[in-house]
């Protein structure tokens, strides 16, 4: 039986993954070419800046964000390991809920940029909020449906794909994953030219959305 898109976790991760492009854009391009959920993107660029021989504060302006994350999934994991794991999800996804609130508030009463300390919390609250949410997502067990990095999906639209001798499997999930992170990738960039508050409120907006199938809807998608 085909359950309503409001009950299905698969919504509730399709909104997950415009939800991310969203973060991804305001801090890469607003505060400071670091990432708050893409931890391949800041591990990488932070390596390079190490081997580059670039100055300490050019390097160091990823760590943040990185422990931050870090500690984001922590939480998650301990959540998910107690007694009750339906009720200890929900305290989960509540709890990344207000702090993207906390995140927007402080982008809408703070005027956030790459060099102000304001900035620098706006990237800490996201990166802690996208570590529990990277967490919490682990356990849904959707196949072909990415939520940020998009590579092995991207792949596997064409190395599955006809052409290539494969049966296409799942090719509408993963052309919806990609191009719904770079919609809404491009949706923050443009909300960005009126400011850093704008693509985070439509984040916590879509967030709270998405808590209703992934609270309340089926546990996995096939």
């Amino acid at each position: 039986m085909t359950l309503p898109p409001l009950r299905s976790v698969t919504t509730g991760l399709y909104m997950i993954t415009a939800v991310c492009g969203l973060v991804d854009a305001v801090c890469f391009l607003a505060l400071g070419g670091v990432f708050a959920e893409m931890m391949t993107g800041n591990l990488l660029l932070l390596a390079l800046s190490l081997g580059t021989g670039a100055t300490l504060g050019n390097s160091a302006r990823y760590v943040p964000a990185i422990l931050a994350f870090v500690a984001g999934a922590l939480l998650g994991g301990r959540l998910l390991r107690g007694p009750q794991k339906m009720q200890e999800r929900r305290i989960g996804f509540a709890v990344e809920w207000l702090i993207l609130l906390a995140a927007t508030a402080v982008a809408w009463l703070g005027q956030p940029d790459d060099r102000n300390a304001a900035g620098q919390a706006v990237v800490v609250l996201l990166a802690l909020a996208m570590g529990l949410q990277n967490a919490m997502v682990r356990v849904h067990g959707v196949p072909d449906l990415a939520t940020n990095v998009m590579t092995v999906t991207f792949t596997a639209i064409f190395a599955d794909s006809r052409f290539a001798g494969g049966d296409n499997r799942n090719w509408t999930r993963r052309l919806a994953s990609v191009g719904l992170f770079c919609l809404s990738a491009a949706t923050g960039a443009l909300l960005l030219r009126v400011g850093v508050v704008w693509p985070l409120l439509l984040a916590s907006v879509l967030f709270g959305a998405a808590m209703i199938p992934l609270v309340f809807g089926a546990d996995r998608a096939k």
